[in-house]
C-alpha cells in the first residue's frame, strides 16, 4: 500500500513530529510503500526536544507561507493508497483542507485519516468552521481520548472517529499493542 504522512517530522522538536516520524517506520516495517511530506521549516508552536532517526523517505516541499506549495503536495499524492494528516493543532487546518481539495480534484481520490493531537475546538459559534469541515472532509479521525472523540463528534458526527490510545514514546516496555492498535485504526494490515 502507497501511504503519505502529512505532518512534523523528525528532526522537528514536539510529540507529533516525533509520532509521525516512528509511524513511518511502523508502516514502512509492515511491507508498505510509505513516505512523509513535511514542512521547511517547523511549526513555529512545537515544543519539546527532538530525538530519534530522522525518516529516510521525509520530503519537507510544505512552506507555511506558500499556499501553492500546499497544493502541489495534494496533486503529488493523488496517486496514493492513504494519505494520514497528523494534525497537532489549529494551526494546521486551513493548509490540510488545501491538500485535501487538491486530492479531491484527481479521478480517484485516495482514502485519508486525520489523526488529533491536540484537542479540538469545543462545539458552538466561534472558530470551529474550518476544523468542522477538515472533519467532515476525512474519512476517518483518530483521536487519543474519549473526551477528544465528544468534541469531534460534535462537530462532524458524520465521520467514523476512531480511538487510539497515544503510543508512548518512553514506557512502558512494549510498545507494541498500542502500535498494531494505531495501525489498526488507520485500516492498514501488514503488507
Amino acid at each position: 500500500m502507497k501511504i503519505a504522512l502529512i505532518g512534523p517530522a523528525y528532526p522537528d522538536q514536539g510529540g507529533t513530529a516525533r509520532h509521525t516520524t516512528e509511524l513511518a517506520y511502523r508502516l514502512a516495517a509492515a511491507g508498505h510503500n510509505v513516505i512523509i511530506e513535511s514542512w521547511r521549516a517547523p511549526d513555529p508552536a512545537a515544543s519539546g526536544l527532538a530525538d530519534g532517526d530522522p525518516y529516510p523517505r521525509t520530503y519537507r516541499r510544505l512552506a507555511w507561507y506558500r499556499p501553492d506549495t500546499w497544493i502541489a503536495a495534494g496533486r503529488r499524492l493523488r496517486s496514493a493508497d492513504l494519505v494520514v494528516f497528523a494534525l497537532p493543532g489549529q494551526a494546521q487546518v486551513p493548509s490540510y483542507l488545501s491538500v485535501l481539495t487538491a486530492l479531491a480534484l484527481g479521478p480517484d481520490r485516495p482514502r485519508t485519516a486525520l489523526i488529533c493531537h491536540a484537542a479540538l475546538p469545543d462545539a458552538g459559534p466561534g472558530g470551529q468552521g474550518l476544523t468542522r469541515t477538515l472533519l467532515a472532509r476525512a474519512d476517518t479521525v483518530i483521536v487519543h481520548s474519549a473526551a477528544q472523540a465528544a468534541q469531534a463528534r460534535a462537530l462532524a458526527a458524520e465521520v467514523p472517529i476512531v480511538i487510539a490510545r497515544m503510543p508512548p514514546h518512553l514506557g512502558p516496555p512494549d510498545p507494541e499493542p498500542y502500535w498494531s492498535a494505531y495501525l489498526h485504526a488507520l485500516g492498514v494490515t501488514p503488507a
